[in-house]
């Protein structure tokens, strides 16, 4: 499925309208009888419906013919100046006042009306808005947030930015928003995700084709995708063929981390999984873990680290490797993260203190040989760019596909609306919930990646599948533990989704 920034649909709706000649006011009439439909749908029988004075008005005021021809008890506000009204919209308006509609727009009116309906059409606000809500139109949104028993947004609910997700102060909650032609970014990234309620997308007579002459490189989860990029296995085949897995990480006091790599890593479908670990922690690691084989660190002076003939053997007989989970920072873990990058023309995963390391010495990933995988957290991503955490996830999109674009590699941002880019296409994950919000889970996917670039896959799909399935088996564990969820119990479910 497509996700949209603003500019783009825009686009999409002048060559509709320009080079298909659909005329804008049948888009708008579309629109209308596709909210209309969900309102049929849900049975509901009054209607408050909220207009603004721009094409989301517009539609508001189409469905508001519509409903009032079928039986339904109607009533329309809007606190605009309607003198200003224009185009496709102005025709819609001055149909509904032909019919007898009184527009209103007093505030307790308003509280009155949306206490006695089924549902509130919120068409105040479309995908242009930005800035902060304002004046009377706080007030509107507030009284409608408070006293609603469901609400519908057109498009995208009111103050949520078309680009961002950001909102503008204050923004409408819906429970559903029924949305035209593809997936807006607002819908998937910040605070739009959860205001926007359950998405429906609806072609409104749109051709596909018209859809794809737009490029657009921004996908989200949808339908099956991203589990349909999975290939099916041959009977006939062995451990071998399923990827060699190394992973480096693990310290003294983070030992639970490779050991949750390594777990997630077997439950995605890796043939063989190989840790490397400090000595100290060889044993708590083995006996979590009973399916892996091991590797220890040197040490000298007493110092641990990995000998240029020990990482020229793994990078060897790896098929990709993970590194960075629980590591710690050191001057020996930073070179040897130096010399896997500059030396291994095998898939490579960077995580956690990986990451870390790797701002300090970033004029690597230039002269880098590896198909390379970052899986930072905004915090990660501020050291690596020295850019603000407020910035990086109010530009989650474009923070990700600069810095994939700039080093040539593969950017995974974890957040609540996960962020996958190569430097071009863009995936966009909205699989999960908070309660993975918590120790290990990075790890996990992290494992996770590593295997499924071993099984194959690219490592731009590897991230995709990665996040998405990494998501799908959260929200199982969330099902079953509630907030108390661990990252062991995402690892539990995460083999349902690899066949």
């Amino acid at each position: 499925m497509y996700a949209a920034f603003v500019k783009d649909m825009n686009e999409i709706d002048k060559r509709a309208v320009d080079e298909y000649k659909i005329p804008g006011i049948l888009l708008m009439e579309n629109a209308a009888i596709a909210i209309y439909r969900r309102i049929r749908k849900h049975g509901f029988k009054s209607v408050v419906i909220v207009c603004g004075s721009g094409n989301n008005g517009g539609d508001g005021f189409a469905l508001a013919r519509l409903l009032k021809v079928n039986g339904y008890d109607v009533n329309v506000f809007c606190f605009n100046d309607t003198s200003k009204i224009s185009g496709d919209a102005k025709i819609n308006f001055d149909i509904i006042i032909s019919m007898g509609f009184e527009i209103k727009n007093n505030l307790n009116e308003l509280e009155h009306k949306i206490r006695e309906c089924d549902v509130v059409v919120d068409a105040l606000f479309g995908t242009g808005f930005k800035g902060e809500v304002k004046d009377i139109y706080r007030d509107v949104i507030d009284c409608i947030n408070r006293n609603a028993k469901y609400i519908i947004s057109v498009d995208i609910p009111s103050g949520i930015m078309g680009d961002s997700g950001e909102k503008g102060g204050i923004c409408i909650y819906a429970k559903e928003t029924i949305t035209f032609g593809c997936l807006k970014m607002g819908h998937i990234l910040g605070d739009g995700r959860i205001a926007s309620g359950r998405v429906f997308v609806d072609p409104i007579s749109i051709p596909e084709e018209c859809i794809k002459k737009q490029n657009i490189l921004y996908t989200t989860n949808y339908g099956d995708f991203p589990l349909s990029i999975i290939d099916k296995r041959e009977i006939d085949t062995n451990k071998g063929d399923y990827g060699k897995v190394y992973i480096i990480g693990g310290s003294f006091l983070m030992s639970g981390a490779v050991i949750l790599a390594a777990r997630g890593a077997l439950h995605a479908g890796a043939g063989l999984v190989t840790c490397v670990v400090p000595e100290e922690i060889l044993d708590r690691v083995g006996s979590s873990v009973a399916e892996t084989t091991y590797m220890t660190f040197d040490r000298r002076d007493g110092h641990s680290f990995i000998s240029c003939s020990n990482l020229d053997a793994i990078i060897e007989r790896a098929d990709v490797i993970a590194a960075g989970v629980g590591l710690g920072a050191s001057q020996q873990m930073t070179d040897c993260i130096s010399y896997i990058l500059r030396k291994s023309e095998k898939p490579v995963v960077v995580d956690a203190d990986g990451i870390n390391m790797l701002s300090g010495i970033k004029d690597v990933l230039k002269i880098k040989k590896c198909p390379l995988v970052l899986t930072p957290h905004p915090g990660e991503m501020s050291r690596l760019t020295g850019l603000s955490i407020d910035y990086i996830n109010k530009n989650r999109v474009r923070v990700a596909r600069e810095f994939a674009k700039n080093y040539n590699c593969i950017v995974l941002l974890k957040g609540a609306s996960t962020v996958v880019s190569d430097g071009t296409r863009v995936y966009i994950n909205t699989t999960g919930n908070p309660g993975m919000a918590s120790g290990g889970s990075g790890d996990a996917l992290t494992g996770m990646i590593a295997a499924l670039i071993g099984q194959g896959y690219s490592s731009y799909d590897s991230a995709v599948l990665g996040a998405y399935i990494h998501g799908r088996a959260g929200d199982d564990a969330y099902e079953q533990y509630g907030y108390g969820l661990t990252a062991s119990d995402i690892i539990k479910f995460i083999g349902k989704y690899i066949k």
